[in-house]
């Protein structure tokens, strides 16, 4: 398992042409816009450790210098909080259609476009601009006005758990593939999203193995100003090469395999009472649902499956509307394993192979993760 995810992991070279974009997108954009106030920030699985080869690039335009604009609108004004959320919108759509014309236009970064996909403008929840490099590179640019740049923050975090333990970078990696395989990972359609499973890898890692193999990394290092303890405490500037404050403290070492990681976690989520419970990564435990006090996770009570983001308020878990079926399908992955497991009556009996790795990672499933006459909902995957 190690060696094929090693093969399969994005070379240096890679990541290197992936930064050589995002300078030449600030430079042009700022050759065409001398007034913004700006930066661009790669985020996701590009900068944490865990991307694969051709593995997409997200890119963050971050300019809060927009929202005074958009704030000096409102002065005076009887907004609603709606009202504000569309002017901001609006505001990212006019920022991403600016872009698009110097994508389109600047003869210094129109040679490293792909034309025959061209520079297309998605407008899911999340807008963004989709471009694909001549050598290979899809990149997705999105545009946050908010002075917290949580994409960067949370990217930061996962980075750090992913040396901590080399396991967590494999069992994301064989969770994400799998996921992919059984549509498990397809927000579209009422999955996970990437980031989502990231999480639930997080989440198990720090509470549901003995002993923990993660600690809780915002709560051992809340006084040094190093980690985001949330969108309104949070350090101005990250250095992604800089090693953690201060040493980890001893705890007892888990010395279970990625495979042993992957069944666990499985077992895990197979029964989690995800209408009962929350996952709360901040606080490296589960809660009530009913009786926490939290307005969020209150006001989200329709939704399927709730995890409280690392920092901020919004619900990575929102995109699932199909848990029982991705939880059959966890169980059906585990019944791979079962040599006792009941047998479809109408296959031929054959005699019992444990799967290997290949099984698992290109599974096929009967059952479609979307609900019935349910709509998808035009999210975005955004891979960490």
């Amino acid at each position: 398992m190690l060696d094929h995810f090693e093969k399969k992991k994005q070379k240096q070279e890679e990541f290197e042409r992936k930064m050589n974009l995002c300078k030449l997108l600030k430079k042009v954009i700022s050759d065409h816009n001398p007034t913004w106030l700006f930066n661009v920030v790669p985020t996701g699985s590009s900068v944490t450790g865990l991307a694969t080869e051709k593995s997409d690039l997200d890119v963050a335009i971050h300019i809060p210098q927009a929202a005074l604009i958009v704030e000096a609108k409102c002065q005076g004004r009887k907004i609603t909080e709606e009202e504000r959320k569309i002017m901001w919108r609006e505001m990212q759509l006019e920022i991403l259609q600016i872009v698009r014309l110097v994508l389109e236009n600047n003869t210094e970064i129109k040679p490293y476009i792909d034309w025959k996909e061209g520079v297309k403008l998605v407008q899911a929840q999340i807008q963004i601009l989709r471009i694909t490099t001549i050598d290979g590179i899809e990149c997705d640019i999105s545009v946050v006005l908010d002075l917290f740049l949580s994409s960067m923050h949370n990217s930061f975090l996962i980075k750090h758990f992913a040396e901590v333990d080399h396991r967590f970078g494999l069992l994301c990696a064989v969770v994400k593939e799998w996921g992919a395989s059984t549509k498990v990972k397809n927000p579209k359609d009422g999955g996970f999203n990437s980031y989502a499973l990231v999480l639930l890898v997080t989440h198990f890692l720090q509470c549901g193995t003995s002993p923990p193999i993660l600690p809780n990394l915002q709560h051992l290092y809340k006084n040094e100003n190093f980690f985001a303890l949330s969108e309104r405490i949070f350090p101005s500037r990250l250095d992604f090469g800089a090693p953690l404050p201060r040493p980890l403290p001893q705890q007892s070492v888990n010395p279970a395999t990625v495979s042993q990681l992957f069944l666990e976690f499985l077992y895990y989520y197979a029964d989690f009472d995800f209408h009962k419970y929350f996952i709360s990564v901040n606080n490296a435990m589960i809660k009530n649902r009913k009786l926490t006090g939290e307005s969020s996770v209150l006001s989200s009570k329709s939704k399927q499956v709730y995890i409280e983001d690392p920092f901020d308020s919004h619900n990575p878990g929102r995109t699932v509307r199909s848990l029982n079926k991705i939880q059959s399908i966890m169980k059906d992955t585990l019944n791979m394993f079962d040599p006792d497991a009941p047998q479809n009556p109408d296959a031929p009996r054959v005699r019992f192979q444990f799967p290997t790795m290949d099984d698992i990672l290109k599974m096929e499933t009967d059952v479609e993760v979307n609900d019935e006459g349910e709509e998808g909902n035009g999210e975005e995957d955004v891979d960490n």
